[in-house]
């Protein structure tokens, strides 16, 4: 069920309306349930292969996980952007795998927005005040394999769907993992 406001994060600052925009799924706008986990998104670079982004199914909280060493920095230090508020009827629930996720396929007005100065600074006092977890490599949250497995999975995966470019992210972020990819490609 999609609740009645939801909360989309983006690096673009002071948007009236947000417009759907390709994506892996489709051609969407993506939010999520609360602004916390909205939190974690106002930066995606390197997405899954720098951060691992969730819910902690033990405490509820959402999460950011550092899938390398400095990792966090990497992805949110220095980052601006805005946390916007939506009306969810617009919205629809299970279009993708993730269940906290919501896509609309309209533009759809923002009814507020809260811009953030630094994602990593205001991801850290989320931290700081128990509303969200921040997790540094090389500890691990919500079932995150240690050995990386996960990753190794979803290369193989976008390799069959995508070819050879979908393991340039992975020779960048994670280049000890290029053989076992390629063991279980069979290349």
């Amino acid at each position: 069920m999609v609740p009645r406001r939801v909360y989309h994060a983006s690096s673009v600052q002071g948007l009236g309306t947000l417009i759907p925009s390709d994506s892996t799924h489709g051609s969407w706008i993506y939010a999520v349930g609360d602004p916390e986990l909205a939190a974690c998104f106002l930066s995606t670079t390197g997405g899954d292969l720098t951060c691992a982004v969730g819910r902690d199914r033990l405490s509820g909280k959402a999460y950011v996980c550092g899938r390398f060493k400095g990792a966090f920095d990497h992805r949110y230090a220095g980052r601006s952007g805005s946390i916007y508020t939506l009306e969810g009827s617009d919205f629809h629930a299970g279009r993708t795998p993730w269940s906290e996720e919501f896509v609309c396929a309209k533009p759809v007005p923002s009814i507020d927005e809260v811009r953030i100065e630094d994602a990593s600074a205001h991801l850290r006092h989320l931290n700081t005040i128990g509303m969200i977890e921040l997790v540094r490599y090389p500890e691990r949250i919500d079932g995150i394999p240690a050995d990386d497995s996960d990753l190794v999975l979803r290369a193989t995966e976008w390799y069959r769907k995508m070819g050879a470019t979908a393991l340039d992210g992975f020779a960048s972020y994670h280049p000890r993992l290029l053989s076992e990819i390629r063991r279980h490609l069979d290349l």
